[in-house]
């Protein structure tokens, strides 16, 4: 006899979120972007008054600042989003402690699978532009952050769908192939905005457990 195993849905026990919920959420995790980019410049130029302005790698010369930025800022702008975003959700969604775990690893994830073909080769570098890195790094942050809410959220699988499309939305709005600095308030803000709408939709499905008067 096969059995079939489940996702075991834990139950919500809080009121359900109102408007400013949604707002908040859209806000902080837009301002989560440039807040993250103001720590890396500082830890960036401190490294950079430790090393110098050029550091070698390989054989060949690299500006520190541009090498190390992704370095820096990943862990940084994960960290943040993944704490902001779990203090919204822990007051209405139960046993959210590994939220901030899973941002931080989507982020990781997702600058692994880019960074990683490259650099070892093999992928030609023109192969990938902005358009397939903004769909990989959806993909990453939305699998992880899956995990976490499959298990209170039923049809959760919309999250992932939710983030790429964010992303994705970049490559439309964003000419070129690399993000200017205006670019990265919309970095923060098309996700947050595509991701707020399916916790509407997915939020709303769950019955609310608050007391009737």
């Amino acid at each position: 006899m096969i059995r079939q195993s489940k996702v075991e849905i834990l139950p919500t026990d809080r009121r359900k979120p109102e408007g400013s919920f949604y707002i908040s959420w859209i806000v902080l995790s837009t301002l989560c972007i440039p807040i993250a980019y103001v720590f890396t410049i500082i830890i960036l130029k401190i490294i950079t008054d430790m090393v110098g302005d050029f550091v070698y790698v390989n054989g060949v010369n690299h500006i520190t600042e541009d090498y190390l930025f992704m370095y820096v800022f990943v862990p940084i702008v994960s960290l943040l989003t993944g704490v902001m975003q779990y203090g919204l959700l822990r007051r209405f969604l139960p046993r959210m402690g590994w939220w901030v775990l899973a941002t931080f690893a989507g982020w990781l994830l997702g600058f692994l699978l880019i960074a990683l073909p490259s650099r070892l080769r093999w992928i030609d570098p023109p192969l990938m532009n902005l358009d397939l890195i903004l769909i990989i790094m959806g993909f990453a942050i939305g699998v992880t952050q899956w995990l976490v809410l499959r298990r209170t959220l039923t049809r959760a699988g919309w999250w992932i769908v939710a983030n790429i499309l964010g992303w994705v939305l970049l490559g439309w709005i964003i000419p070129g192939n690399s993000l200017s600095q205006s670019g990265l308030i919309l970095l923060g803000l098309l996700p947050a905005c595509a991701t707020a709408v399916i916790l509407v939709v997915l939020m709303n499905r769950v019955p609310s457990t608050e007391p009737r008067l």
